[in-house]
Parts: structure tokens; sequence; C-alpha cells
């Protein structure tokens, strides 16, 4: 049996029917290389397990026993895979002919590129950007004033909107910050080099993380416009109700700037997420689902608890 070239690694929670039309687009529209795919499924309650068992016997299975997260449950699916090239993507994705062929055919031109990411489009064939600057202190304060959303196309307040018009239009490949995790593509030699993923990270820029260290180790991180697939959004993410995400994403940002960027930074951020999330406590209704995750960023930032999301904050609320 030929050895794989690229292992496609799937997590999979609650997304039953999603994760199905991903698994049949990759048998459809297959990598133009030897390829194994891995699901790894986070203890999802929808059969979408049995599902992968059933219809797709010939795909690897890893089945959780809890919901671990975007990158510890990859990082299973890591350790099981043999490929020299990784694909990590996700269960509410679909294969487009010829999505994955520009994207290994870049590796193969440029060995000082390390990790690659395509266009996504929405089911109605809409594009929409897929990268961002690394983020700092600026970033953050354009998100959570709301600016970044509301000016999007404003080149001051989002430069990585014209980097992405003009890839799109001319189809050449640019460096960026980092890339979507919904379809990313990975030398294992850079895994190997700067760590899988960093499994703090629960939900939300454990993909930023990865590129970040990548970077800084000397490989380039790129969009390749000519790869194309299908982002339904929103699968898994749909599944986390009650201000899970939103504590998830506040933590994952300060893990982030604690890593990454400086002191200064990090309390400033801190200062920032301490006005927006008291503010937002003060100002919810007491039946909220999302109160409690306010008071745990709350906690997160006085240092009462770990910046990480933790098996309790699983439970329902």
């Amino acid at each position: 049996m030929t050895p794989p070239r690229l292992s496609i690694l799937v997590v999979s929670f609650s997304t039953r029917d999603l994760l199905g039309r991903c698994l049949e687009s990759i048998q459809r529209f297959p990598p133009p290389a030897p390829f194994e795919t891995i699901v790894i499924d986070n203890a999802s309650t929808d059969g979408s397990a049995d599902l992968v068992a059933s219809r797709f016997p010939g795909i690897r299975l890893i089945r959780n026993d809890r919901n671990l997260g975007y990158g510890a449950a990859h990082n299973r699916g890591l350790q099981a895979a043999g490929g020299e090239v990784v694909l990590f993507l996700n269960s509410d994705t679909e294969l487009l002919p010829g999505s994955l062929a520009p994207l290994l055919k870049h590796l193969d031109e440029y060995p000082q590129v390390g990790v690659v990411g395509p266009a996504e489009q929405l089911v109605d064939g809409s594009l929409y950007p897929t990268i961002c600057p690394p983020p700092d202190l600026l970033f953050m304060v354009l998100a959570h004033t709301g600016l970044r959303r509301r000016f999007n196309t404003s080149s001051w307040i989002n430069p990585y909107r014209e980097i992405w018009e003009r890839a799109i239009q001319t189809g050449r490949p640019v460096p960026v910050g980092w890339l979507s995790g919904a379809s990313l593509m990975v030398r294992r030699r850079v895994l190997e080099q700067v760590g899988p993923f960093d499994e703090g990270y629960f939900f939300y820029m454990e993909e930023t993380d990865l590129c970040e260290r990548a970077r800084r180790a000397g490989w380039g991180v790129e969009f390749v416009p000519e790869g194309r697939l299908m982002h339904h959004g929103g699968g898994s993410s749909d599944k986390a109700k009650g201000g899970l995400l939103t504590l998830s994403g506040t933590v994952s940002e300060l893990r982030y700037f604690r890593k990454h960027r400086s002191g200064l930074d990090m309390l400033l951020l801190k200062a920032l997420l301490f006005a927006e999330y008291t503010l937002k406590l003060l100002l919810v209704r007491s039946n909220d689902p999302r109160r409690w995750a306010y008071r745990e960023i709350l906690r997160t930032i006085m240092g009462l608890r770990p910046a990480t999301v933790m098996k309790e904050d699983l439970c329902p609320r």
C-alpha cells in the first residue's frame, strides 16, 4: 500500500449531515496525491461517529469520550496521521473540483513555505476574506469596539481586505499573518519544529497561534487563491450555546497576548476587556445565559481562573 503524502484530518462535533457532505466531497474530488482521511469525533450526540463508521468504512475514526476542543482533537488525529503534509479541515466544509491541487503544488514549488490556505466561498458562491494580520492591540481595539466589522472595506481599518481582493483578482499567492483554521494545510516538518496546536486554546485563535509560531521559525504562511472550497460556516459553533464561544474566544485572546505580545500590550488588552465585559454584565438581563460567561471572563482577567476553557465550562447551563 502506498504511504499517504497527505493526511486530511476532520474534527467533528455534532454536525452529522455536514460531516457526511464533507466526506463525500473528499471522495468526489480527491487530492492529486496518495492521501488518507481521519475523522476525530469530539463526543458528538447526533450520531456523527456512527455515520462515519457505517457509510465511510475506509476512513479512520477516532472517538473521543468528551469534547476536547478544536486543537486538542486535531492533535489526536495528528498522532495517527502518516502524511508528510497535513490538511486540518472543518466538518462544515466541502471540497470543490481542484480544491487541493494548487495548495500542494505551491508547497512543492516553494520549500520555504510551510503553511498554506485556500479561498473559501459560501453556498451561494460568494467569496469572503479568510486572511488577517498578526493580532496586535490595535486589531483588538477595532474588533471589540465593532469598528472592524462596521468598516470592513476600509483600507485603514482592514488593510488585509485589499490584499485579499488583489490576490483573488490576480490568482497569485500572498504572504499573510494567519489563515482560516477551517482549511489549513501544513507541512509535517513545521509541526515537528514548532509543535502541534496549543491545547490551551479550546476554540478560536489556535490557528493564529500556530501560524505565528511558524512565521517566527522562518516558515512562510501564504494564501493560495487558486485553491477554493465551500465553507458552510457555523457548523460546530452552532452547537455551543449559552456564552461558551464568547468565553472561549476571549480567553484565547488573552492566552495569545500572554504568549506573543509585550507585557504592556497584555495589560492594555486586559483593561479593554475588563471595561467591555463589566459593562455587558451590568446591562445584560438577569436571565441571559451569557451572564456566566461574562463573569468567567472577568475572573480570568483578574487571575482567578486559567486563561482556557475548563471541563466545568462545558456543562449545560
